[in-house]
């Protein structure tokens, strides 16, 4: 796995960018981005993501969060290939917990999905996984970048 860390400024604010691309096709990519004011992790998946480049992905998004400390995230998931049930199961019940567990704090991510794929996710969902020492992980879906942003934005996390 490829990842390039580098610093660039967006809307004329410092950002640090990370690029992951991995797939035998050549058709994944995967890349981060840190907005240091708004204290906003976004992450861009696009193409196609085979099951196992998948996890591999989900690690490094782990990590970036862990990294970053990053309370409130932007998966931009609009341009990805649609992953099956178990894959996303995976995700619910083992990425994201390890994420609200390692910040220690609430945490809110704003999902940029499809509504015809979203439903799929809501629907497997308990929701006692996402609740750890009275700290919850807060998930809005959200169809575009821009109105994800906004609700990052307003939310009272500090």
């Amino acid at each position: 796995m490829q990842m390039v860390i580098e610093n660039e400024v967006m809307a004329g604010v410092p950002v640090n960018v990370s690029t992951v691309t991995e797939n035998a096709s050549g058709c994944e990519e995967l890349s981060f981005s840190f907005l240091e004011e708004q204290e906003i992790l976004f992450v861009n998946w696009t193409g196609l993501v085979p099951s196992k480049e998948m996890r591999k992905g989900y690690i490094q998004v782990l990590k970036q969060v862990q990294h970053y400390k990053a309370r409130k995230i932007l998966l931009d998931l609009n341009k990805r290939s649609f992953i099956d049930s178990e894959d996303q199961r995976w995700v619910f019940s083992s990425v994201f917990p390890k994420m609200l567990r390692s910040i220690g704090a609430n945490v809110f991510v704003a999902i940029v999905l499809p509504v015809d794929l979203f439903h799929d996710l809501v629907a497997e969902l308990e929701g006692d996984e996402l609740i750890h020492n009275n700290h919850f992980m807060i998930i809005q879906h959200s169809l575009y970048k821009e109105e994800a942003l906004r609700w990052l934005n307003k939310v009272p996390y500090k």
